[in-house]
């Protein structure tokens, strides 16, 4: 029992100032919205953006920097495919991480999960 209570705090979120919180929140809202597939795998989840637009690249970027604020412990992945592909952002390295990462996404009414 003390190896899981452990793991928990471990995964807990230690961001704490209140103008990062609401600019990481204003961030899922945006990037969220974008997404137009949400892949679940074993140990992550992978956000599809087919049509990304000027803006997708630098919100991404910044959404990764807050949210590494506030889970170091999370791993995520960029993907950019070739000619203006699709941009995919990984996110998890675990199952417990990978549930974490859909609690949010369901906190945020994504309801393109396939």
């Amino acid at each position: 029992m003390k190896t899981e209570s452990k793991a928990e705090i471990a995964l807990a979120c230690k961001l704490t100032d209140r103008d990062q919180v609401a600019r990481m929140n204003e961030l899922h809202q945006t990037i969220f919205k974008k997404v137009d597939r949400a892949i679940e795998h074993d140990n992550s989840y992978e956000l599809v953006f087919q049509k990304a637009d000027s803006q997708l690249n630098d919100e991404l970027i910044e959404f990764i920097k807050f949210e590494r604020l506030c889970c170091p412990w999370l791993l995520f992945q960029l993907t950019y495919q070739p000619e203006e592909g699709p941009i995919s952002l990984t996110m998890g390295n675990s199952p417990e991480t990978r549930d974490m990462v859909k609690l949010v996404m369901e906190l945020d009414k994504l309801t393109k999960l396939s």
